[in-house]
């Protein structure tokens, strides 16, 4: 094998491995910076690593999240809602609800910008 095709090999190897880590490094940072203070059936509150805290109450015809005032993050909270399917993602500066008059909610998703780490919310 010549030194060329050596360094190439070398190079590409590195950039697989620098890939890689960047991936797990972003994917785990997402949700790792955030602190978890209530993580129960029906409750989920927490704290982007901007100080701002984040909530979202579920009942299966219910959900209501919201953003708190504190902090310094920009970004809104977004909810997803799953019943037959998945529904689309609903976003507002300060708060969104939803309601299933049939009582179809079995779980959603909360996460406090559009490229943010989501959490599943199962009704209380």
């Amino acid at each position: 094998m010549t030194i060329t095709a050596t360094r190439k090999r070398v190079a590409t190897a590195l950039g697989a491995a620098a890939a890689a880590l960047m991936l797990t490094t972003t994917t785990a940072s997402a949700a790792g910076t955030d602190t978890i203070i209530t993580k129960e059936p029906g409750f989920f509150h927490y704290e982007r690593s901007c100080k701002t805290d984040y909530a979202m109450t579920l009942t299966k015809k219910k959900a209501v999240a919201a953003k708190g005032n504190d902090g310094w993050c920009e970004g809104h909270v977004w909810l997803r809602m799953y019943g037959d399917s998945w529904g689309d993602w609903a976003h507002d500066s300060t708060s969104v609800t939803r309601t299933s008059p049939n009582g179809k909610f079995k779980k959603a998703l909360i996460k406090g910008c559009a490229d943010c780490h989501a959490y599943t919310v199962y009704p209380g």
